[in-house]
Parts: C-alpha cells; structure tokens; sequence
C-alpha cells in the first residue's frame, strides 16, 4: 500500500474540478490559522485516530494530507490505508513546495 503523492500543480487541477472529497492540514491549528488550502480542515497529526470516526464517512472519497513538509502526511496517508481508506494523496513536499494562495 503506498499512499499517492501529488505535486503543487496536480493539486491545483484537482482543486478547480472539485475532486476532492476532503481535505486536511495536519499541522497544528496556530499554522492552520496562518494559512490553509481552500476547504480544508484541521486534524493535527497527533489527533488523526481519535478523530478518525469523523472522516469515516469520506473513506471512499478522494483525500488529500498535507502537512508542512510532506513527511507526516505520507505516514498519516499509511495509517488511513491500513484503516479502509483506499484514495489518499499527499501533497508532495507539503506547503512548503505549494506556491498557490492560501486562505
């Protein structure tokens, strides 16, 4: 099982299709608050499975994990997987490699 990473770029094209069914920062909410992409909502990584009866219902959906990196996501992206969850993307390099407006 490996967790698909994504660039900036593929990011956006998924964004203007509207092809993701959710989407989560995993960083902790003071960064959230400084900046975020559009929709998405904040699961620290910390909480990811005593929250993950929240983000049950999206299991079938396309998800996309981002962190400010890119490494917490693809572990978390793991995690997902092995819990039933089958379209999970990272964002490849995490925001730190997103040149796109936050919000």
């Amino acid at each position: 099982m490996a967790v698909n990473t994504i660039s900036a770029n593929q990011v956006q094209q998924m964004l203007a299709r509207n092809q993701f069914s959710l989407i989560i920062d995993l960083r902790d909410y003071y960064d959230y608050t400084r900046g975020h992409l559009p929709n998405a909502i904040n699961i620290p990584t910390n909480q990811i499975l005593d929250r993950i009866n929240e983000i049950q219902p999206y299991r079938n959906g396309n998800i996309l994990l981002y962190c400010q990196y890119g490494v917490q996501s693809v572990s978390v992206g793991k995690v997902l997987m092995i819990n039933g969850f089958r379209r999970v993307y990272s964002l490849n390099g995490g925001l730190d490699y997103y040149n796109y407006p936050l919000y």
